[in-house]
Order: C-alpha cells, then structure tokens, then sequence
C-alpha cells in the first residue's frame, strides 16, 4: 500500500497514539483478532510517520524502541509514558461502576463482552482531545491545524480507505471538521448504544433521529444524531488551532453530563452530543456514502455542512 503525501500542505500536525493494550484478548474481542500490536500497529505507524512526517505521538516504551531503531523518533515530537499515565486512566473504577450499571438496561455498547473487557479500550479513545491539546501546546511544527488519525489506518486492511485520497489536504477549515458515515439503515448501531438518545428526551426539545434522508432535508439543529439508524463521526478529524482548547474543555464537560445520567461510551457518542449542543458552531461535516472515503473528505476544501 503506497500512500503519498504532497508535503507543501506544511501547516497541520498528525496526532495519534500507541499503547500495547495491557490485555490482548480484550481488543481482540472489542474490534478483530488479527490486530497483533506488532505486525498490525507498529507496522503501519512506521508507514504513517514516513508518509505524514509531521506527527505528534503518545506511545509506550515498546513503540518508542521500535520507532528508534528505525531512525523514526528525531523526526516527530513524541511522549513516552506507561498507560497507566493516561489520562483517562485513572477513572477506570468510575467507568467500569457506569458500565455495570448499564448492563442490565443496554445492551449495545457491551453486548456480549464484559465490562471489564472496555476500560482499556475507553482509556485510549477518550484520550484523543487530550493528545490534540498536548500537540498544540508543545506545536513543535509550529501547526495551524491538528488533525487526529488512527496508527493502524496505514495497516494493508484499510487499503480501501486511501483509493480516493487525492496525494494532498487541500482544506484548511475555519471550524472543527469531522466527516460523517451514515449507516443508511443497512445495520445495527456500530458505535453509539441507540439508548444515548434518552438523554435528549430529558434535556432537549423533542428532536428526530438522524438518518442520511433527514441530514439531507432538515436542519441539524431539530435533529437527533445518536439514534438506532444514524450518521456516526468517522475516525479522523481536524482541529484548527483556535478551536483546541474550547474542544478539549467542551468535550471533557460532555463526558460529566453522559456520567450524571449514569452512561459512559466510546469517543463518537460523545462527538456527537458536542454536535447537538454546540453554542458557538464550532463544527462543519463532510458526509461520505462509505467508509472508502474517509480522508478525502477531511483533505478535500470544503465542508457539505456547517453547525
């Protein structure tokens, strides 16, 4: 898989992290088996430093040897640290009380797993505003703009993700853009547990779920964007400087409300409260009909959408 980047697009900062999961089997269980932090991870985040350059990681020892022994570690700004150094880490017994909590009454976000199997899961991805604010504090690439992208997206299974990329990011937006992937009512939920949508039902007007007709003919604003059949937040985004630390603070205070009414989720579920009670139209989208063209539609100039 040969991905190439046309480095005059010289203002943006690429953040991600790597962490060998303290317990295989529970992100083999969460996401695919064939996700070996070695051949799957480590591999495709030699891929991403060479291709971006301009990267800003949060890894473990393990990583941080590796990338050195490939002469990786003097071209990124990079933060060693044990997992339990994450953040987010430390409210592990928070997270595994809201999840128990929740299991006899939602099914989706745990189905078949315990919840035991999610606190690692949750301490990474909850951490991505964390890492954004970290990059643009320290902004060794002196960046405009912070753009999150996962360290397995350079792994051969994502090939499909990068037939449409253009070799270039031609956008530079004004305000926090995320591309949209709409399920099109062709499945089940795959990220946000469809109960969520209780919240608004207590602290927001009467609203209607999401799908990719109603985005199409409505206004966001009467919308609710955590439903059965929804458009969720795809995995890459793009954080312009002046919006970093609003982002970081909005999106920690939306995780106090999830955990008032007893919830705690992955990362989307959170975007997307951040997207129906945004004040200040922090946000612009760009939908894409399939996972295909994820980072096109963060490359591409301008956005389908804007709150």
């Amino acid at each position: 898989m040969e991905i190439k980047y046309n480095k005059k697009r010289d203002d943006i900062t690429f953040c991600t992290m790597l962490f060998k999961m303290p317990d295989q089997k529970n992100l083999s269980a969460i996401k695919r088996r064939d996700r070996k932090f070695e051949d799957f991870y480590l591999k495709s985040l030699e891929k991403l430093i060479n291709t971006f350059e301009r990267v800003a990681l949060w890894c473990d020892k393990e990583t941080a040897i590796f990338l050195k022994s490939k002469g990786l570690d003097k071209k990124i700004i990079m933060r060693v640290m044990n997992f339990s150094q994450l953040p987010i880490y430390k409210k592990r017994e928070v997270n595994l009380g809201l999840l128990e909590g929740m299991k006899n009454n939602v099914g989706f976000l745990l189905r078949h797993k315990k919840p035991n199997e999610w606190l690692d899961y949750l301490s990474i991805i909850l951490s991505k505003p964390e890492i954004i604010r970290w990059a643009a504090e320290n902004n060794k690439f002196k960046s405009n703009y912070f753009m999150w992208i996962d360290a397995g997206s350079f792994n051969p299974n994502f090939a499909r993700c990068w037939k449409k990329w253009p070799g270039y990011i031609s956008a530079r937006p004004k305000r926090c853009r995320f591309c949209i992937a709409p399920t099109l009512g062709k499945s089940p939920p795959h990220f946000i547990p469809r109960f969520v949508y209780n919240i608004y039902k207590k602290i927001s007007k009467p609203i209607k779920p999401a799908t990719s007709k109603t985005l199409s003919k409505q206004s966001m604003v009467d919308i609710a964007m955590i439903n059965a059949d929804y458009d969720v937040p795809g995995g890459s985004f793009m954080i312009p400087k002046k919006w970093v630390e609003t982002f970081y603070e909005y999106f920690n205070s939306m995780i106090i409300i999830m955990q008032k009414h007893g919830l705690v989720s992955v990362e989307q579920a959170v975007f997307q409260m951040m997207f129906k009670f945004d004040y200040r139209n922090m946000f612009e989208f760009s939908y894409i009909n399939e996972y295909v063209e994820l980072y096109t539609s963060i490359a591409k100039s301008k956005a389908d959408y804007y709150l």
